[in-house]
């Protein structure tokens, strides 16, 4: 089972995801209104959310070495996070402690560190390896969906990602919250090498507070 991947993010006017002041209200309304069996994000952005938003110095409690019980019937996404250079060795409790997520599982490639592997398993984080020196994203996600049931992931990650999603042929639907402002040069981009053309063809165009747009295309392939 594959299943269908939304690329989600908020953006100025010249598509900027850096620079300007995001309204987390909307971009996470959003996000949860998708109804996402996971949230996908890559490495680099899953660090520096820890150190913008959390205290970086708070240390791993015994709870946090333990898999959480997770109830059948818990409407909350699984955070999936693609790190196969070990990035978030002895950062992943943080993901674990967030109230809005059920669990976190990890995408791996055959040359991710095996110190890092033992740090997975040793604190019962469920991963997947695909890939040789990266992660095989549509193997890695076709694999999610055949282990853990899910049927829609959304993605909340940075350009990189964003990238191989649309350059692989991955996303199916790109969601944007589109903010009333020019970033200017400089700051990051939505998307940076995709490697050519992408037609999309437009869903939804809803005007939302404070003069944002949410805008949702579909990918067509």
């Amino acid at each position: 089972m594959y299943p269908e991947v939304i690329i989600h993010n908020s953006v100025s006017l010249d598509h900027a995801v850096r620079g300007f002041d995001v309204d987390l209200g909307l971009h996470y309304g959003a996000l949860l209104a998708l109804e996402a069996g996971a949230v996908l994000a890559g490495s680099a952005t899953a660090k520096s959310g820890i150190e913008l938003f959390m205290d970086i110095t708070q240390p791993e409690e015994e709870s946090d070495r333990h898999r959480p019980e997770v109830r059948p019937d818990d409407p909350r996404p699984v955070c999936v996070i693609v790190d196969s250079r070990g990035v978030l060795k002895n950062l992943l409790h943080f993901y674990r402690n967030m109230e809005h997520t059920k669990d976190v599982i990890v995408l791996v490639s055959e040359t991710t560190p095996e110190d890092y592997l033992d740090y997975l398993r040793e604190r019962e984080y469920p991963f997947i390896r695909r890939g040789a020196e990266r992660v095989d994203l549509r193997g890695a996600l076709r694999e999610l969906g055949e282990r853990f049931g899910i049927t829609r992931v959304v993605s909340d990650s940075g350009p990189d990602l964003n990238d191989v999603l649309v350059r692989e042929g991955i996303a199916d639907t790109i969601s944007l919250i589109v903010h009333p402002v020019v970033a200017g040069e400089g700051e990051k981009k939505l998307f940076g090498r995709v490697g050519g053309r992408v037609a999309l063809e437009l869903r939804k165009a809803v005007p939302m507070e404070q003069g944002t747009v949410h805008l949702v295309y579909a990918v067509k392939k």
